[in-house]
């Protein structure tokens, strides 16, 4: 299996899940990754979501050699591209983006459609897990210095299903050292607020036996 890895002149185009830049290696990371076919992109993106969403790295190494090995793919590739997509993931999940945005930015980086279509409904299905792994990690890893909430109806959306729902804002300001912070903003709905509470109560029990 050989990975090809075109020079292209890339234009400059605003990203959603970073206000930086992409480095060239992020480029290089999603131009291999869309040489996967359809169904090694499928399998393979559900792996690194059930990583991303809390699966030890034991299991992550274990179920990349069975894919290399299963489609004959460089595991030592298969490294790099885990890199570059994780980082995208946590980008994304910090700037809540939607699959349409996801999409877009996938679109940017020489995916094609069909295939960043695949990543995006597969970001769809399984954003709720995501977003409470993410916001989990990073409360454990920094201490919450404030905590800001709103509630809001949807009054507009692209699937009517979502038009009247209710829905909650999150601003959580982070310390980072050396008198240092950081905003992070979350929307989710009130049942997957509900839910991610339930995981931090049961998160903070788990901890209170341990110590």
């Amino acid at each position: 299996f050989f990975f090809s890895t075109p020079q292209r002149r890339r234009r400059m185009v605003q990203f959603r899940y970073t206000q930086e830049s992409p480095d060239a290696q992020m480029y290089t990371d999603f131009q291999q990754l869309a040489s996967f076919n359809e169904e090694q992109l499928s399998q393979f993106t559900d792996i690194l979501m059930n990583f991303f969403a809390g699966q030890q790295a034991e299991e992550l190494m274990q179920s990349v050699g069975e894919f290399a090995s299963t489609h004959g793919v460089n595991a030592s590739i298969l490294k790099t591209i885990i890199r570059g997509v994780l980082i995208f993931f946590r980008g994304a999940v910090k700037s809540n983006l939607t699959p349409l945005y996801l999409k877009e930015d996938l679109l940017n980086f020489g995916v094609a459609e069909e295939k960043a279509n695949i990543i995006a409904q597969k970001w769809k299905a399984n954003y709720i897990v995501l977003s409470r792994a993410a916001m989990g990690q990073t409360l454990i890893v920094n201490n919450l210095l404030d905590l800001e909430w709103r509630f809001g109806v949807t009054s507009a959306s692209s699937e009517m299903k979502k038009v009247g729902s209710t829905f909650l804002q999150l601003k959580l300001v982070l310390d980072k050292g050396n008198n240092n912070t950081e905003h992070v903003f979350m929307e989710m709905t009130l049942p997957q607020f509900y839910q991610f509470v339930q995981d931090m109560e049961q998160a903070k029990s788990h901890l209170e036996y341990f110590s």
